[in-house]
């Protein structure tokens, strides 16, 4: 039976004067692409909305490989949280490959965010398998 620690959902920030890693963990590759999207949340710190507004937001991505991949995606949610003031906590994917998806991003309309993230860089990205856990860690340009 899997340690169930090593399944459960889990990210780490570590912030620096110019940008901030996200350290993420899952039990699948599409685990590991919901959770990077809400560490990602997380690092922008939304403001709250007055009201109840829900938000979602349609993205389509291909790309060479499962890195490329996330951090295309990671900046399709970061440039609809920005334009749309979207905090996005899940994922509803309709079709997820290792080099390509569809998926509509879940969450609700924010005041703003008290973080400037910039852009999900690729530097130091690497997507990787260990036995039963997908990790990558991500560097935010703030």
């Amino acid at each position: 039976m899997p340690n169930q620690n090593i399944l459960r959902p889990m990210w780490r920030t570590d912030h620096h004067t110019a940008d901030v890693r996200i350290h993420v963990n899952a039990g699948s590759l599409r685990e590991l692409f919901a959770h990077a999207v809400r560490a990602l949340t997380e690092v922008m710190e939304p403001q709250a909305s007055t009201s109840r507004n829900d938000a979602a937001f349609a993205v389509k991505v291909d790309a060479a490989d499962s890195t490329l991949l996330l951090v295309d995606f990671l900046n399709a949610a970061l440039t609809a949280s920005h334009i749309h003031r979207y905090a996005f906590t899940d994922v509803d994917f309709q079709w997820f490959e290792p080099t390509r998806l569809a998926a509509t991003l879940i969450g609700q309309r924010v005041r703003g965010f008290a973080e400037d993230v910039k852009s999900v860089t690729y530097h130091e990205a690497s997507v990787a398998r260990e036995g039963e856990v997908w990790s990558v860690t991500l560097v935010l340009d703030i």
